[in-house]
């Protein structure tokens, strides 16, 4: 409970209804099933739209294109409106976005397509974790990695789905995505989310430049390398399993238990944290996954260990914004950058690593990952020597 020295707490501090974090939830869920359906399917498009497989791979930066500029206007929606209504019109986007996927048939409308839908899911991965880094400090570390724990859940269960439903009928996929994300539309009542624009102690951060900039600075260069990480991981364990000799079945599946022991460690991480805090859950869990990086340049070992990283991995992500709002409180504009930053390592990550591919072969893979972990570490290690601000 605010105390009455605080009001601008009381005005801004998010609400969830246990329904409405339950619908966060199936969000990210929805969210982590869609951006996992481009890679099964890049042959597929190939032959559905009449284009070359590196034409076909466009696709996905256009998904991360659309994603990161969606960040903007999520952003400008926090700040003037509340989040209800945010987190609505990024659901319709997403749901226009979807629909129009599953029925056009022409490449150019395909990927303007797949831009709106990147558009809406921009807006909704930064919307939910500024909103959740906005609830009561107790319970907060539990609500990030429960909620976001539902995104790797998605992207388990898509490609399995996928299977079923055949890859050739992806339209009606889209088309099943676009209704769920209206009927998540209708849940969000329970989130009770007051404009940013009004925020007394946002100001008085703002105005500390000289003591939040390195702080903010340094958590974003942390995510850009924990981003890269964790999308050239999951985008290239299949081909240096496929290479290493084993088949495709079985390189989908790894990569599905890399993104199961991320979605498990996530949902253990309210009680994680209360055993351990959130430095000593980023630090030693990035430490044990430059161990699990290494050991995976063996072919044979890999297939233990990439399952275990994305355990080791879980807390991360959430536990990095527990820490932040914890050094700069009420610093939404900061997560905001944050996050928006954070959506480059997915450019970078997997970028680089095919950069290196190129020179060196599949076997070097591993070692990038490793040198990802390892420079993140630095990074946040570093992060350390800063202590909370102090507000009046």
């Amino acid at each position: 409970m605010s105390s009455p020295s605080t009001p601008s707490q009381a005005t801004t501090q998010v609400e969830l209804t246990s329904v409405a974090l339950g619908n966060l939830t199936g969000v990210f869920i929805l969210a982590g099933a869609t951006s996992s359906l481009f890679g099964p399917l890049l042959v597929t498009f190939s032959h559905h739209f009449a284009v070359s497989l590196p034409t076909a791979g466009e696709v996905l930066s256009d998904y991360f294109v659309g994603a990161l500029i969606g960040v903007v206007p999520g952003w400008w929606g926090l700040k003037h409106t509340n989040g209800r209504r945010v987190l609505t019109i990024s659901l319709i986007t997403v749901a226009a976005g979807t629909l129009c996927s599953g029925l056009v048939h022409s490449w150019t409308l395909f990927l303007a397509s797949i831009f709106l839908l990147g558009l809406g899911f921009g807006s909704l991965d930064m919307c939910l974790n500024v909103l959740l880094s906005r609830t009561a400090t107790e319970g907060r570390a539990h609500r990030l990695s429960f909620v976001n724990a539902g995104y790797g859940l998605g992207a388990v269960i898509c490609p399995l789905l996928l299977v079923l439903a055949h890859p050739r009928n992806f339209p009606g996929v889209f088309v099943g995505i676009s209704v769920l994300a209206l009927l998540l539309t209708t849940f969000n009542a329970g989130v009770h989310a007051p404009a940013l624009k009004a925020e007394t102690l946002q100001r008085q951060i703002s105005t500390h430049g000289a003591r939040r900039w390195p702080i903010l600075l340094s958590f974003v260069a942390a995510y850009i390398f924990y981003v890269a990480m964790e999308t050239s991981t999951a985008g290239w364990i299949s081909s240096q399993l496929q290479r290493g000799g084993y088949s495709t079945s079985l390189g989908s599946f790894i990569t599905a238990a890399f993104w199961m022991g991320m979605t498990i460690g996530r949902s253990f991480g309210g009680p994680l944290h209360r055993i351990l805090n959130d430095r000593k859950l980023i630090l030693g869990g990035l430490a044990l996954a430059i161990l699990a990086d290494l050991a995976a340049t063996s072919n044979h070992v890999a297939l233990v260990t990439y399952p275990l990283l994305g355990l080791i991995l879980a807390p991360v992500f959430p536990m990095g914004l527990v820490w932040y709002t914890r050094l700069l409180p009420h610093d939404s504009d900061g997560l905001t950058l944050i996050l928006f930053a954070a959506m480059a390592g997915g450019v970078i990550g997997p970028g680089s690593v095919s950069l290196l591919v190129s020179h060196f072969g599949v076997h070097v893979i591993p070692f990038a990952f490793a040198g990802f972990t390892a420079i993140d570490l630095a990074i946040f290690a570093s992060i350390l020597r800063f202590a909370p601000a102090e507000l009046s």
